[in-house]
């Protein structure tokens, strides 16, 4: 499934880029998100989140493929299971900082996300609707800590 986002935030390119490059920074705007911590170059952390009736706790860790400050281009690659619900999540996801031209920037968002067992089987438009949900929040969390 494919994912694309942009947001803009009242706030110099380089400042977004600064933040968005802080994993664990970054990664506590998700909704849900907890123990965002770097061990050993990669990043770990938990995603609490509500699909219908079911709540799942996305045990997860994240690594930075690629990092290009001068185009303020990164690609990360992360993997996400939950304890009890078989299955897993595995995205793709590249972000880059653009100047919007008027003291802003945009952050864009773009991810492929694979889920697999149980937890794909949820149903793509449910899926969507809720990860839409939750980008917007993080959408919203972000340009409270950056641009607030």
């Amino acid at each position: 499934m494919d994912f694309n986002y942009t947001y803009k935030v009242n706030a110099a390119p380089d400042a977004l880029w600064a933040f968005v490059t802080d994993i664990p920074a970054v990664g506590m705007c998700i909704p849900g998100a907890s123990d965002v911590a770097e061990v050993d170059g990669t990043y770990t952390g938990t995603v609490k989140v509500r699909v219908g009736p079911v709540a799942l706790g996305l045990v997860g860790k994240l690594s930075v493929d690629s990092r290009d400050d001068a185009a303020m281009r990164v690609s990360m690659t992360g993997e996400g299971a939950d304890r009890k619900v078989p299955g897993n999540v595995r995205v793709k996801i590249d972000m880059a900082v653009e100047d919007a031209g008027d003291g802003g920037s945009n952050l864009v968002v773009r991810s492929d996300a694979n889920i697999m067992g149980k937890l794909g089987e949820f149903g793509q438009g449910i899926i969507k609707r809720k990860t839409d949900g939750i980008m917007q929040e993080f959408g919203r969390n972000l340009t409270r800590k950056v641009g607030g």
